[in-house]
């Protein structure tokens, strides 16, 4: 047992509840087509096996002056689209 990290880079369509602004808390749309919440879904798979996750973010725009980042943990969104 030990640490170990997944990091996934993707480009798609992307960003649900884009009209939720900075500090807001996203649950997502929950549609199975939507790669915001499969990601959602798979954090919350992985802790339910018993995984201790400490980090688990979803960042649009990866270095951009538009960058929005989705805090999955405790669901808080920064930046705005």
């Amino acid at each position: 047992m030990g640490d170990f990290c997944i990091e996934v880079k993707a480009i798609g369509n992307h960003g649900c509840q884009r009209e939720l602004k900075d500090g807001s808390s996203v649950f997502g749309c929950r549609r199975d087509d939507c790669p915001d919440c499969i990601t959602r879904r798979y954090v919350r798979e992985l802790q339910a096996s018993g995984a201790s996750v400490s980090e688990a973010k979803l960042t649009h725009w990866p270095g951009q002056s538009s960058e929005v980042q989705d805090d999955l943990l405790t669901k808080v969104r920064r930046g705005s689209f």
